[in-house]
């Protein structure tokens, strides 16, 4: 029997599961207790495992990590390999950049990020209104899961790359690629929001 697929698959193979797109169940009748499964154990029928640094980092609107992808390489050809990342927005509201549009991820929100797709993370800038009614305040916590022991690659590259060889290195200063400085405004107008089980471009300033 095939596994329920949940969440919103971008274009760009990126899945994100929030809220109602989640499986939501009472495990044990007759106790409070409600899980929110955010990955079923497979996605369109590939089994994904997560073997790499498990960790968080707390976020604030300073942070602006520059785009990257991850990578490793391979012990015995030598030849890099690219890599998958798993992030949970814990608490707060973050924003990412994937293969250049932004994104606003709602708290409780799970992001699978595929191979090849540059990305970077910042907090949401405080004042922006998401459709429950909560309002971002310039920092958010990120659980992040690699499939294996990895680390930054650094790019100026926003187009998905369908193999390592594609990867260029940026070899500048990392100023140049950080996550741009955004208001509020900017937010509002640029960037789109998965909830529940939709993909939406309807976010309201505060």
């Amino acid at each position: 029997m095939s596994a329920e697929i949940l969440g919103v698959k971008l274009n760009n193979g990126t899945r994100i599961t929030h809220g109602s797109g989640a499986n939501v169940k009472v495990p044990l009748e007759g106790f409070p207790v409600t899980m929110h499964e955010l990955y079923t154990g497979h996605d369109d029928g590939e089994k994904l495992s997560f073997e790499g640094q498990f960790g968080f980092i707390e976020f604030h609107t300073d942070c602006r990590l520059p785009r990257h992808i991850h990578m490793i390489r391979d012990t015995e050809s030598g030849e890099l390999k690219m890599l998958p990342e798993r992030i949970l927005v814990l608490n707060g509201v973050g924003i990412t950049e994937l293969c250049g549009e932004y994104f606003v991820v709602a708290p409780g929100s799970l992001v699978d990020i595929p191979v090849g797709v540059p990305h970077t993370w910042n907090a949401c800038p405080a004042g922006v209104k998401l459709p429950d009614g909560t309002v971002s305040d310039g920092r958010f916590m990120m659980v992040y899961n690699y499939s294996e022991q990895t680390s930054f690659f650094p790019t100026e590259q926003t187009e998905l790359l369908s193999k390592a060889d594609e990867y260029v290195a940026h070899e500048g200063d990392l100023q140049s690629i950080r996550f741009p400085v955004l208001s509020k405004e900017d937010v509002v107008s640029t960037a789109k929001l998965v909830w529940n089980k939709d993909l939406r471009e309807d976010l309201e300033l505060a």
